[in-house]
């Protein structure tokens, strides 16, 4: 093992740990607010986390009117979405299936890219992975993922409306942002999600949202917007620079075991032979579909990828 490969590993698993522990603190702050207070918290708190990171490492801001209308787009897909679609769907389900769930975003991703982007395509393993994890999805979900009047199912289906949003964004990044300072996106795109969240949150809450928290429901709100949202972006963001994007990705796999672990500890959630099976599932279409590349027509400048932070 490399020097730099050694430096990253342990960067790879806090990582993996803060994003698994992103499902719990949702969990434990529903318990006093509602979801679109959780989205706005996590996502101002993660703007101060980012914003703070660029002061103290004097990094400049690399901004531009044309750049904030681009990033207005990422901050509605990457951010407002997901970010209220998981704890909605939290309401319902375990913080373990929310993971698992959460967990397709690479297949939605590589289907929207097929459709949207030349250089992509469908080849035999990405086909396999796209089978593979439908198969999965439909086993986690006990196969009643079509019975759209239980409450378990608007959560299943919320949850994987947030991962096709995730997959959205980042075919939408990759296809306008390339060459892009990613941490000055990152901050760009938490302000406007802040600013154009508050609005609605206002209107929906009647009035000031209710951030009447107990103190495990503070503490969870600070993990989940400063560690998980914040300076999430920035750690996977080092991590494409010392590992390339291909390993960086294998947060993906290890999100959901530690979700579904303090799910079990903290929640005495259950976790049952469909959800293990599923979730094997899911992880193998994903693996398949990120090992089956598609060819690059041509040499192209890496792209900022879209983190789904907040997993």
């Amino acid at each position: 093992m490399d020097t730099r490969t050694a430096r990253a590993l342990p960067v790879l698993l806090g990582l993996a740990c803060t994003w698994g522990g992103s499902f719990l603190f949702i969990k434990y702050i529903l318990e006093d607010s509602g979801p679109l207070e959780v989205a706005l918290g996590r996502i101002a708190l993660g703007a101060l986390a980012v914003a703070a990171y660029m002061i103290v490492s004097r990094r400049p801001l690399k901004a531009s009117p044309g750049l904030v209308a681009r990033v207005s787009v990422m901050a509605v897909a990457n951010n407002i979405i997901p970010f209220i679609l998981i704890p909605l769907g939290e309401e319902h389900i375990s913080s373990g299936t929310a993971s698992i769930l959460n967990a397709t975003v690479p297949i939605f991703t590589v289907v929207f890219a097929a459709t949207a982007l030349d250089e992509e395509h469908f080849t035999s393993a990405r086909i396999v992975g796209l089978l593979l994890a439908f198969v999965g999805v439909g086993v986690l979900t006990g196969g009643d993922v079509l019975d759209v009047t239980s409450s378990n199912v608007l959560g299943e289906l919320a949850v994987v409306g947030a991962a096709a949003s995730y997959g959205v964004g980042t075919v939408y990044t990759r296809q306008t942002l390339r060459g892009q300072d990613p941490v000055s996106v990152s901050l760009i795109q938490l302000t406007l999600s802040t600013v154009l969240l508050g609005p609605i949150v206002l209107a929906f809450s009647g009035g000031v949202p209710d951030f009447s928290l107990s103190a495990r429901g503070y503490a969870s709100l600070l993990a989940l917007g400063l560690a998980g949202t914040g300076m999430a972006y920035i750690a996977f963001f080092w991590l494409i620079e010392n590992l390339g994007s291909v390993r960086a990705t294998l947060v993906t796999y290890i999100v959901p075991i530690i979700a579904v672990f303090l799910g079990w500890i903290a929640l005495d959630e259950s976790i049952g032979v469909n959800t293990i099976a599923g979730g094997l599932l899911i992880v193998a279409g994903v693996a398949s579909v990120m090992r089956g590349q598609a060819p690059v027509r041509q040499p192209r400048i890496e792209p900022i990828r879209a983190v789904a932070a907040g997993k």
